[in-house]
């Protein structure tokens, strides 16, 4: 062997060692421990696994499958039109899954009164209005899947109404009545040209037979029709005619401005009716002060503040309809104030007054420059005359103001010049 081979052998040889050398050194140093003090003395977690079987990972989560398992059916063969029926079933009972009634030739999405079956069995469903074949159904809500169904024929319902020929304008009228009486089934009282559908004052069926349906506030001829909660068809009618009862009210030709009087009447009396002063011209349907006629034939009424021609009205309380009328005068009452010209400011002022004394009447004691309806120091009017009126402390311009309790409005004013003290 060469002497350059026998060099590089060595070199060879030295690096094996010292390559052995740092592995020696490595392998005696303990491993770094991977959790704290603390968490080597706790105790381990314990899982539901055993230690020799390593857990399964979570399965992913979603919709379950929808089941198609057949479904079975059970109903009456027949069912009276709108009437409620049971339903029995056995299915898969999918989240959303329903039975429901339609014609035989349906399609499977299609669907007409239905329950869920989670509601579950038996359930029930109301037949429809229209009679024939039909058919319940068992139906998946996913797919529209028919699992299951059964037929059912829908019988035609009949009615019959009995009542008075006629009612006056506003009253109870009492009804005999046979039909079906299924959930909301009403009858209803209209104009007897009404279109079949709609209703006016009604009492539903439950109620029993005989009920009671409120005439409505105009004469003519009417129709009492029995009609079916679910589409609102007529099953029965009658004709009716709604008469006007006589009516009138009365009372004096003329009353001042804010005060009460007495007006007597004679109607019909119906809940809520009432009788109105108004001011002429005012539409109809509105009102003003009143008093409602179930207080007796006759009425403390007040009169409008404001002067002129006004209006007497007996109104419906269904519909505000006026069934009488006669035209009332109200005159402006006779007022005077009598009081110093001039007064200490914040000092009592005596004022001697005449006047309507209406109910709320007042006399105030305001700077001049105080709108009207606005009031400092006063004394009601029926503390008598003359009243002792506390002047404001202001210096200046005032004014002694008769006031009216309804409305407050000036009804009458004196000036007064109120003075410092000294």
């Amino acid at each position: 062997m060469s002497s350059r081979a026998r060099r590089l052998l060595a070199v060879i040889l030295l690096l094996l060692l010292g390559l052995a050398a740092l592995l020696l050194i490595r392998c005696g140093h303990p491993a770094t421990p991977q959790a704290t003090a603390a968490a080597q003395s706790a105790p381990a977690t314990p899982t539901t696994t055993s230690s020799s079987t390593p857990a399964a990972p979570a399965p992913a989560t979603g919709p379950k499958p929808e089941v198609l398992s057949p479904a079975t059916v059970k109903v009456p063969a027949q069912v009276a039109a709108g009437a409620a029926f049971h339903v029995e079933w056995t299915g898969p009972d999918n989240a959303g899954d329903y039975v429901t009634i339609v014609r035989p030739e349906a399609q499977a999405a299609e669907y007409g009164h239905y329950v869920d079956t989670r509601r579950g069995t038996p359930l029930e469903l109301t037949a429809p209005m229209e009679t024939g074949a039909y058919e319940v159904r068992y139906v998946t809500a996913a797919s529209h899947t028919v699992l299951g169904h059964a037929a059912i024929e829908v019988l035609p319902i009949t009615a019959t109404l009995s009542a008075p020929e006629e009612v006056e304008l506003g009253k109870a009228i009492e009804v005999t009545w046979t039909g079906p009486n299924n959930a909301q089934d009403y009858i209803t009282i209209v104009a007897k040209d009404t279109p079949d559908g709609r209703y006016g004052n009604y009492t539903e069926t439950k109620e029993g037979s005989p009920l009671s349906v409120r005439a409505p506030t105009e004469a003519g001829a009417a129709e009492l029709r029995y009609m079916t909660g679910q589409g609102s068809k007529v099953l029965a009618r009658r004709d009716v005619k709604i008469v006007m009862p006589e009516t009138s009210v009365s009372g004096p030709e003329q009353v001042v401005a804010g005060a009460a009087f007495t007006a007597t009447w004679v109607g019909p009396n119906n809940p809520g009716d009432y009788v109105t002063i108004v001011a002429q011209g005012t539409p109809d349907g509105r009102y003003q002060n009143y008093a409602e006629t179930r207080r007796g034939s006759s009425l403390q009424i007040t009169a409008l503040i404001e002067p002129g021609e006004a209006e007497l009205r007996y109104m419906t309380g269904q519909g505000s309809k006026v069934l009488a009328r006669r035209p009332i005068r109200i005159v402006p009452a006779e007022i005077s104030l009598d009081a110093p010209d001039e007064a200490i400011a914040g000092t009592k002022v005596p004022v001697t007054w005449k006047g309507p004394n209406n109910a709320g009447d007042y006399i105030t004691i305001v700077p001049a420059s105080l709108p009207d309806g606005r009031y400092a120091g006063y004394a009601d009017t029926r503390t008598g005359s003359p009243a002792q009126i506390a002047a404001p402390k202001e210096a200046g311009p005032a004014e002694i103001r008769y006031m009216s309790g309804q409305g407050a409005k000036v009804l009458a004013r004196r000036s007064l010049t109120l003075k410092r003290e000294g």
